[in-house]
């Protein structure tokens, strides 16, 4: 499997350049979009709402963010599409952030229409300048547009990305990034420190970068691991359970989509209909600390019914991993690298009952989350080739 190797290497190395071309946007553009932010969240004794206006995983990008909002200011509380926007409106207190790359997503036109139609501001991040929604927001005088230039899923051209980086993941990778970038510089400005060239945003950019460049030199730090690993996780008939929560479970329902693109059996771990596990099943919990309780749980029962557990973290110290190693099976851990000076972050083996967040959690930026973004990704394009999809073939899954 050496020529999986190379695609995962090379799908790696184009999502480190997605990243990348963030550092191209134009500052004051940003800058522009973080100052507006800024008067949104600036500390007041009334409650706030933001609105997630999203779907897919453009949504699970947009909720990232939506929770570091939530656990850095106490008194604003995020809504997503699954809340009607009229139960929670309030005149001068809401602002809608919509994500769509293609700008024709139904369900987040009609919900951008309900705050254009009760007089909400609404701000949109989208890579079509001449989509629908771009042309609601754009004409509306509360609204507010930022297009990052990206591939998404309608996109016709058939390049090297369709092989590499199927089903749009470009723009939902920059997003991702994007956002939590962007918050670095919104808590500079509403410290009061306010730079038109966004220097906060720009290197964290880099530091997502340069942790996510780690992951296309895996096969050289553990050379044979990827290829016994991909051999473990394809070539099965049996189901897929992708489990986490926080940001990781973020990440974690997101890969769970692209199993179903790729014609595979998938749940998501904490859904209503997912089935108990049995022999030939596959449990891939991700956990960047490796301690998840839900994990560790999950992890334990996966075991006791037969079934395979191929965890992805970033913590070659935990109880997750020690787990796996008493029962002979550590080649199935997938080990996240991340940057030395974010190392002795992801070590340890202190576990907790519950998966509430402490105060650590809630406040560190996802590096770990990005990284396992990029790895599933890569994962992604890898099972495309190894199953011989291509991603005409995703598309007519896509829901």
């Amino acid at each position: 499997m050496s020529g999986l190797i190379e695609t995962f290497r090379d799908a790696t190395v184009l999502q480190c350049g997605f990243l990348e071309k963030l550092l191209d946007l134009d500052m004051a553009a940003v800058a522009a979009f973080s100052d507006s932010m800024v008067e949104f969240l600036r500390p007041t004794p009334e409650n706030k709402f933001v609105y997630g206006l999203a779907a897919g995983r453009s949504a699970l990008a947009l909720y990232s963010f939506l929770q570091l909002i939530q656990n850095h200011f106490e008194n604003v509380f995020p809504f997503t599409l699954e809340d009607p926007l009229q139960r929670h409106y309030r005149k001068g207190k809401n602002l809608g952030i919509a994500i769509s790359g293609s700008g024709e997503t139904l369900s987040v036109n009609k919900y951008i229409d309900d705050i254009i139609t009760r007089g909400g501001e609404i701000k949109l991040i989208t890579a079509n300048e001449n989509g629908t929604a771009y042309k609601m927001v754009s004409e509306y005088e509360r609204g507010s547009t930022l297009v990052i230039k990206a591939r998404t899923k309608y996109a016709t051209d058939k390049d090297v990305r369709s092989r590499l980086s199927p089903m749009g993941t470009e723009f939902e990778l920059e997003v991702l990034a994007f956002l939590n970038a962007l918050f670095v510089d919104i808590q500079s400005r509403l410290r009061g420190v306010c730079d038109s060239s966004c220097p906060e945003y720009q290197a964290m950019i880099k530091d997502f970068e340069e942790n996510a460049r780690l992951i296309s030199q895996m096969d050289q730090m553990n050379p044979g691991h990827l290829d016994y690993w991909f051999t473990r996780l394809l070539p099965r008939s049996g189901r897929y359970i992708i489990g986490g929560v926080g940001r990781s479970g973020l990440v974690a329902r997101a890969f769970e989509m692209r199993f179903t693109h790729l014609n595979k059996i998938s749940y998501w771990e904490r859904d209503f209909n997912t089935p108990s596990f049995q022999i030939g099943d596959v449990y891939i919990p991700i956990t960047g600390i490796g301690n998840t309780y839900e994990a560790l749980e999950g992890t334990m029962t996966a075991l006791r019914k037969g079934a395979d557990v191929m965890p992805i973290t970033a913590n070659p110290s935990s109880r997750q991993v020690a787990v796996l190693e008493s029962n002979g099976r550590k080649k199935d851990i997938a080990i996240i690298p991340v940057k030395p000076v974010y190392s002795e972050l992801f070590s340890g083996d202190t576990s907790s009952t519950t998966w509430l967040m402490s105060d650590y959690t809630k406040f560190r930026y996802p590096i770990f989350e990005i990284n396992a973004s990029i790895f599933t990704n890569s994962v992604v394009a890898v099972g495309a080739e190894f199953l011989g999809i291509m991603e005409e073939g995703m598309k007519r899954m896509h829901v």
